[in-house]
């Protein structure tokens, strides 16, 4: 996984600009779940996992004795470490797998964009997996629904890999895949939105310099007058892959 600086930077930050609302947070966890088939025997491994708020939560939900939090931003790691009911580990998912560490569930919320090699990774994967393992990614369309400026959503769409090639990528592997979509709105108010986009909440946004994103927000905002909340419309698709 790449851009470990830029996560670096907004470490300490991180809960409070990447937060949507406790609704969202609950609808996200609730498929977690579900979709993973979370029983308390599963080892899971979040790839990516950040700060560690959704791991723990999982952990706690779905009393799961052993969870990992695997982050390759060492000060984003730092803060995961900071809850007790799951194990940080900081290194990306290809030096995990190369640690033979034993898991049955893995979770790949909003990062597969920064998996490289990702067929390698899965043939990797799917042999590292007990019959039974499955794995989660929650991804989005190419063609976002957020209130991004057009620049914005032309950068999400390049780094974004279609759902579809994953899809494929995995049946080829060896994995039983489903593919479910779905959605969640939401609002919030307009400067929360705004704060989020200059703290570049996510790593597409990394590219644009401070004057690039307040020219964006003037875009956004030439859009929405007279508007103080913002209503969002988050599409998410949901990938289930079994060793079957």
């Amino acid at each position: 996984m790449a851009q470990t600086n830029h996560f670096d930077s907004i470490a300490e930050v991180f809960n409070r600009i990447w937060y949507f609302s406790d609704d969202y947070k609950d609808f996200v966890i609730h498929h977690i779940r579900e979709d993973l088939s979370l029983t308390p025997e599963d080892i899971l491994v979040d790839i990516g996992g950040g700060t560690g708020t959704f791991t723990s939560r999982l952990a706690d939900e779905a009393h799961l004795t052993h969870a990992y939090c695997v982050e390759p931003s060492s000060s984003m790691c730092s803060e995961a470490a900071k809850h007790e009911n799951i194990t940080a580990v900081c290194c990306d998912a290809d030096d995990f797998l190369a640690s033979h560490t034993p898991f049955s569930k893995m979770l790949f919320k909003e990062v597969i964009h920064h998996i490289p090699n990702r067929a390698e990774f899965w043939k990797t994967l799917y042999a590292s997996f007990q019959n039974g393992g499955k794995l989660l990614i929650i991804t989005r369309p190419q063609e976002i629904k957020f209130p991004f400026f057009e620049a914005a959503k032309v950068e999400f769409a390049r780094n974004q890999p279609p759902f579809t090639m994953i899809e494929a990528e995995l049946k080829a592997s060896g994995f039983e895949v489903n593919v479910i979509p779905r959605s969640h709105t939401f609002t919030l108010s307009k400067e929360s939105w705004y704060e989020m986009l200059r703290h570049r909440f996510m790593s597409d946004l990394r590219v644009f310099s401070d004057q690039e994103i307040e020219k964006g927000i003037a875009e956004i905002e030439e859009n929405r007058k007279g508007n103080e909340t913002i209503d969002i419309i988050d599409n998410l698709i949901f990938i289930t892959a079994t060793k079957t």
